[in-house]
């Protein structure tokens, strides 16, 4: 008898789905099942166990929206109701959005090659050339010459080139839980120094600064689109359109950001 996560896996790819989203989705559902176990049919109960552990690993709402889309596949599949769950509403303007200043980033790479681990260099290369997100950072695979993302929130796997500035830093790459990469963050900030306002400050802090230096920098939509894996859904209007028909080979988007990246410069100064 296949596994939960194996249903899910063949109804995708038996509906056309691509392979990598087939994998992910099985990832996920592998998660699931992990927390309620496998069954013919499951009720409230799991998916109200599910979204609580989720929310105990640290996970934020819009990560959860995305966990949550396999378990309702799996309830047309199973022929149960999927239940009615009030997710919290929050207004745009109540958000608050973290982001750390070029100087800021800059700073971090320059103290970080005197104070922080092997292990601690690789992560803050990784984040602050590609704004690999939290989910991302904790599963990547084998690192040569390439970089593989799995990326989360419905962006597509992809295929980072690696910069040479940052590959002598690689080597003390690991992989770790999500909720230990929250953790790593805060434990560098402390080596490093760094006095941020709140305690909302991540990884993502170190994404958006890349992505608004990119756009500084008159790096073209699409490419920057691409460079940071947004999902072609997220794009509205022509502009969806024209991320959809607008395809490039990844590595040639890759090398055309390095040009101008804000930060690679930076990790080559000096050496490791």
């Amino acid at each position: 008898m296949a596994s939960v996560a194996e249903n899910i896996y063949m109804d995708l790819v038996a509906r056309g789905k691509d392979i990598e989203t087939a994998r992910r989705w099985r990832r996920l559902t592998t998660k699931f099942e992990g927390c309620c176990g496998s069954k013919s049919e499951y009720d409230r109960d799991d998916v109200v166990r599910y979204l609580c552990y989720l929310r105990q690993q640290g996970y934020r709402q819009s990560s959860i929206d995305v966990m949550v889309r396999p378990v309702k596949l799996l309830a047309q599949i199973q022929g149960w109701a999927f239940p009615r769950l009030a997710m919290p509403k929050v207004r745009d303007g109540d958000v608050r959005r973290p982001i750390l200043r070029n100087e800021e980033v800059c700073l971090m790479i320059k103290r970080g090659k005197e104070v922080l681990s092997a292990r601690e260099l690789a992560y803050l290369a990784l984040s602050t050339t590609y704004g690999l997100r939290r989910e991302e950072l904790t599963s990547l695979g084998r690192i040569d010459g390439k970089v593989t993302v799995n990326t989360v929130k419905g962006g597509p796997v992809t295929t980072h080139v690696v910069a040479d500035e940052i590959r002598p830093y690689l080597a003390g790459y690991d992989r770790t839980g999500v909720r230990h990469m929250s953790f790593v963050f805060r434990r560098m900030i402390e080596k490093l120094g760094i006095s941020l306002a709140g305690d909302n400050y991540g990884w993502h802090a170190i994404r958006r600064s890349l992505a608004t230096e990119l756009l500084y920098r008159d790096v073209s939509l699409i490419n920057v689109v691409r460079f940071m894996r947004w999902s072609d859904g997220s794009m509205k209007g022509e502009f969806g359109m024209l991320a959809i028909y607008g395809k490039r080979n990844q590595g040639e988007v890759d090398r055309s950001v390095f040009k101008v990246h804000p930060f690679l410069s930076i990790w080559s100064e000096g050496g490791q």
